[in-house]
């Protein structure tokens, strides 16, 4: 086993209990007996989430020859750390009483979610250039600029509106990326 793949088995592991947050949060609300008033923002962002889980994790390998240390480690591990946190707090973790209102729940949550959420996008974003020479502006970049500034607008507004074009976008946004930057190995 080389570096990267120790380093690798950690930030995998961070993933996969993001992952396990996601569903084990969703199979809870399948099996409540609660009734449940939906919102669909907050079914959109759960599966921006899981998506950029896969996407996020798929574009590691590109970082398997570079010379690592403990700084660039630390590095490598926000972006999971980050994104673990916006998925512990997305779904409810306890459901109780009469009624489990999502769009009361993603109200309370909207502005760490969003922020956790940020945070590990720019770490994302900005790991070809943390970690290699990778510069700023790239061909696909802007992808990443308009899946920042939309969601940064969300730290900002409760309207519904406005948090289900946000999510909206935000899955666009990945989906470019996606085809420009993961689709076609270079």
């Amino acid at each position: 086993m080389d570096l990267f793949e120790f380093i690798l088995i950690i930030t995998s592991v961070i993933y996969a209990m993001s992952v396990a947050q996601i569903l084990s949060g969703v199979s809870r609300l399948a099996q409540t007996d609660v009734s449940i008033r939906w919102y669909l923002p907050h079914a959109l962002w759960t599966l921006t989430l899981f998506v950029w889980i896969f996407l996020v994790w798929w574009s590691a390998w590109e970082f398997r020859d570079l010379n690592w240390t403990f700084p660039l480690y630390l590095y490598m591990a926000l972006a999971p750390t980050l994104i673990f946190f916006a998925c512990s707090l997305l779904i409810p973790q306890t459901i109780s009483g009469q009624q489990l209102d999502m769009e009361a729940h993603f109200n309370r949550i909207r502005r760490p979610f969003i922020g956790s959420f940020l945070l590990a996008t720019l770490a994302a974003v900005l790991d070809g250039s943390a970690l290699a020479d990778e510069p700023l502006r790239i061909p696909g970049r802007i992808g990443h600029v308009v899946l920042i500034a939309t969601v940064f607008t969300g730290l900002f507004t409760t309207n519904k509106r406005a948090h289900t074009m946000i999510a909206a976008v935000a899955i666009a946004a990945l989906v470019y990326i996606t085809v420009t930057r993961l689709w076609n190995p270079r």
